[in-house]
């Protein structure tokens, strides 16, 4: 298997640290409260006298779950970022086939390749494509 070109692998850590970089700044807006503010995270932090309070509660529970999806994207950054240091990066983890540079240019977090993506989503019954 050939290493990713120098480019390519410079591009790769270029768009993963700023990816990184940009979701620990949206993460930390929304964090980090003004003097006498809750964070938008908070329990309830949406409430306010003369709210509904199970619009409240949505509201919470939705950033909740956006907080989530945020922290499985930062480990899906620095695992790319990982593979990329140690020279895994363009490997599938499933077959051990070469990842089209294409590929990882479009999806820098990917770790699969087409076929084996594929077969992931085949076996999920997700049936949307390749995705990241």
């Amino acid at each position: 298997m050939p290493p990713l070109s120098q480019s390519v692998s410079q591009e790769l850590g270029k768009r993963l640290h700023q990816a990184r970089e940009d979701l620990l700044a949206t993460v930390r807006a929304r964090t980090v409260a003004g003097e006498g503010d809750a964070p938008a995270i908070g329990p309830l932090a949406h409430e306010v006298p003369g709210d509904d309070r199970v619009t409240a509660e949505m509201i919470s529970h939705d950033e909740a779950h956006l907080a989530e999806h945020e922290a499985n994207l930062l480990h899906e950054i620095d695992v790319a970022i990982g593979r990329l240091e140690s020279g895994g990066a363009g490997i599938c983890e499933s077959c051990g086939r070469d990842i089209p540079e294409a590929r990882l240019l479009a999806t820098p977090t990917v770790r699969t390749c087409i076929g084996c993506q594929e077969q992931i989503e085949k076996e999920q019954g997700t049936g949307r494509g390749p995705t990241m």
